[in-house]
């Protein structure tokens, strides 16, 4: 291994440990908030409707990108394709989660709820494993851009598949629960 490519590891370790700080804080900032601001009425309609146009880009790119993944473990693309996706929808992604803490803090979720509890963990295992995933993409990186998933190392993988159903289950999680907490039921 050269010395480039452990310091490349090794600033990418650090951006992922930022990545998790800000990720923790920016949750804390979000629940912080939603305990202490009591929002003007007008401002719930504009926040509901910034909060769903977040679900929609988080989720929206986060389907499309395991879909695009999906379409390499099938063969039918190349892996180089999707690198070139991921980098374009991944800012979208981020932009998702960015908004659903920032708006979500002006909602006024019930947080003694247990529904409400397990949506924000929701949010947050999905924002979580979208910073883990940096170091899958990192490794996916370093392969030959016209590699076969069938010829990926076992831990790869199975690496592709926990962290899309992660994600997926976490988006779809916490939209379930918010359109059951918006609904009233």
């Amino acid at each position: 291994m050269s010395i480039a490519l452990d310091e490349q590891r090794s600033l990418a370790r650090h951006r992922r440990a930022v990545g998790y700080l800000m990720v923790s804080l920016g949750m804390f900032a979000s629940l912080w908030i939603s305990t202490q601001i009591q929002p003007a009425p007008w401002m719930h309609l504009p926040m509901l409707f910034a909060h769903l146009a977040s679900v929609i880009a988080g989720l929206g790119a986060t389907v499309m990108l395991d879909v695009k993944a999906l379409r390499w473990v099938m063969g039918t693309q190349q892996l180089s394709e999707l690198w070139v996706f991921e980098k374009s929808v991944t800012p979208l992604a981020w932009a998702g989660i960015v908004g659903l803490l920032f708006t979500g803090a002006f909602l006024q979720p019930t947080l003694d709820s247990p529904l409400t509890v397990l949506k924000m963990a929701a949010v947050f295992v999905a924002a979580m494993n979208g910073v883990a995933l940096g170091r899958l993409t990192d490794e996916l990186h370093r392969m030959p851009p016209d590699t076969r998933f069938a010829a990926t190392p076992t831990r790869l993988k199975l690496w592709c598949l926990s962290s899309a159903s992660t994600s997926q289950v976490a988006w779809w999680t916490a939209v379930i629960i918010g359109m059951l907490n918006t609904s009233g039921a």
